[in-house]
């Protein structure tokens, strides 16, 4: 009572440790494993692609600032460069000289006015160029580009006393007059005991010489500051100069609702400023850009949990609960159950195809097994009818062979030991099915010696035989029946030539029967009828009977693949093929 007390209790518990459900495994496994793990790396990547994001824009910012600010260096030292061509080409102090000798002022006004014209009213850097000589500082000689005469009445207006009162301070430097918008370039010309003799002034084209701050990504408005003085008056960037001490590389500085960068250079003795607005609120909204998205991915993650959910369990549970189903039918005894192919996964597919082949493996073993059955009923209720004692007919024909013997009969003696195999292969005593090839063709060879004694020298015999496969096991009497079917309708009491032939083709062996006879249609048709699927009539010859049941024996011991073939070749012969399994 105790031991069946326990067993039943061992039951219970076995049945409480069951393993859980495929289902609910893979949902713990996404949450764990999947969900929890995405979202912190979600909000590590959020972290580190903001960070990284505010890093990247900040040195975008400042090195393309440092790049705009390079160009408008190399532009303004440029326009430098242009004007120095005043005093390194003598034309003008050719063209003073010549005044100081005659007197004709006409000519130094033309000579002077065409030289400004062919050097400076065709360079985009400048609006203007003014010339005076310091002895007459009242007339000046200027060129402008098209559409600008405005800067020359400018010039004479308002900003004529400064640029006076610079080029006195300047030497032989270069000066910054910056009046009413206008921006001044101031050098002097010098004699050869460096005393100014002429002044020339160009007034710079500032939306051209800065243009390339305006690259500057989220660009707003710029200023820029020579020597203190903002060139474009804006009045804002002088608070960001003041509150920023910027160096000699680009700052990107940002403070409430403002984002702003700053960089000092120095040319010469001068030092110049520049200052760029950014547009705060878009540089905000592509950092704000990112978080959305990130919080976008994670509010799709959650729909996405359910979906893939909704896709293992369509494309993983639901196919495996129908293998175990299937599965369970088998267990049952139903052999031959096949699952409904509905997968389009290519794995569960196979595994579908795999079960269903397995099922009809099962259900065919089974018949086959049932079949064999059959046989071996018919085979002993055959043995029971025959009601002959084997010792006795192997008695009488050793008698018989020792007559033949006693008397010389050699011929009979030797066709009595033939028959003798025969009769051994038939009764089978050692109850084997399968033999080696060598003992297979020692029966054929002893029916062809008993038809070689009937039909004389029109019967010839040839062996085409691998030696390798002589010790191949074979099923028992498998050609002997083929070859007297070749016998009786190949030659049929004509000369001819049968050949055996045996050779290995990959995993089958094949046992071919050759006869010099030909088979006709009727002749196919009879071979149809006894190698399909039809029933016995009853009334077929022994040697028909004998093809057909080669043929079944063969299907039911190595498959559906493996049997007996009887077809005419290119060379007009009837050709016999048995085909089994190599290493059955």
């Amino acid at each position: 009572m105790k031991t069946k007390k326990a067993q039943q209790e061992s039951c219970l518990t076995e049945e409480k440790r069951q393993p859980a459900q495929l289902k609910w495994s893979m949902t713990i496994l996404m949450l764990l494993c999947w969900l929890l793990p995405l979202a912190i790396l979600t909000m590590a990547i959020l972290t580190y692609v903001s960070n990284r994001f505010s890093g990247q824009m900040k040195e975008n910012i400042e090195k393309t600032m440092d790049t705009a600010v390079e160009i408008c260096e190399m532009r303004v030292e440029a326009a430098v460069r242009v004007s120095r061509n005043a005093s390194y080409i003598p034309e003008i102090k050719e063209s003073w000289r010549q005044y100081q000798a005659d007197g004709d002022r006409l000519d130094l006004y033309e000579r002077v006015t065409t030289f400004l014209e062919q050097m400076y009213r065709y360079d985009s850097s400048f609006l203007s160029t003014i010339l005076y000589f310091t002895e007459e500082p009242e007339r000046i000689y200027y060129s402008y580009s098209s559409n600008n005469y405005d800067s020359i009445k400018q010039f004479k207006s308002l900003a004529r006393e400064r640029v006076e009162q610079k080029a006195q301070e300047i030497d032989t430097g270069i000066g910054w007059v910056n009046e009413r918008g206008h921006l001044y370039m101031v050098r002097n010309i010098m004699t050869p005991v460096y005393r100014p003799y002429a002044v020339i002034v160009m007034d710079i084209d500032k939306d051209s010489v800065f243009q390339s701050v305006e690259g500057i990504p989220w660009y707003l408005d710029y200023d820029v500051s020579i020597d203190g003085e903002w060139v474009f008056g804006t009045g804002w960037a002088e608070d960001f100069i003041r509150r920023e001490s910027a160096e000699r590389y680009s700052e990107y500085h940002e403070e409430k609702d403002v984002a702003y960068v700053t960089c000092e250079r120095k040319m010469d003795s001068h030092v110049i400023r520049y200052v760029v607005k950014l547009d705060y609120d878009a540089i905000h909204y592509e950092k704000e850009a990112i978080r959305y998205i990130t919080i976008l991915m994670m509010a799709f993650t959650i729909p996405l949990i359910f979906i893939v959910f909704y896709f293992l369990y369509r494309k993983v549970t639901m196919p495996v609960k129908r293998l175990i189903d299937a599965a369970s039918e088998i267990e049952k005894g139903h052999f031959g159950v096949q699952i409904e192919k509905k997968e389009k996964s290519r794995e569960f597919l196979y595994l579908d195809n795999a079960f269903n082949s397995m099922s009809d493996k099962l259900k065919n073993q089974f018949e086959q097994i049932y079949l064999e059955e059959l046989a071996l009923r018919d085979a002993n209720i055959m043995a029971l009818q025959s009601q002959i004692n084997p010792h006795f007919l192997n008695n009488t024909l050793e008698i018989i062979n020792w007559e033949a013997r006693m008397e010389g009969n050699d011929r009979v003696s030797s066709m009595i030991e033939a028959l003798s195999t025969m009769l051994e292969a038939t009764m089978d005593r050692k109850k084997q099915q399968m033999i080696p090839l060598s003992e297979e063709i020692s029966y054929v060879e002893a029916y062809c010696h008993i038809i070689r004694q009937r039909f004389g020298e029109k019967f010839q015999f040839e062996k085409q035989i691998d030696p390798k496969l002589l010790q191949t096991e074979v099923p028992r009497l498998i050609i002997q029946p083929i070859m007297e079917n070749a016998v009786e309708h190949g030659l049929a009491g004509r000369a001819g030539k049968i050949v055996l032939r045996i050779y290995a083709e990959a995993d089958k062996l094949k046992i071919e029967i050759i006869n010099d006879g030909l088979m006709t249609k009727e002749d196919k048709k009879k071979v149809e009828d006894l190698l399909g699927s039809g029933t016995d009539s009853g009334e077929q010859h022994s040697v028909s009977l004998g093809i057909r049941n080669v043929n079944k024996r063969l299907q039911i011991i190595y498959g559906p693949d493996c049997g007996l073939s009887i077809k005419n070749d290119k060379e007009d012969c009837t050709v016999s093929t048995i085909t089994v399994k190599l290493h059955k």
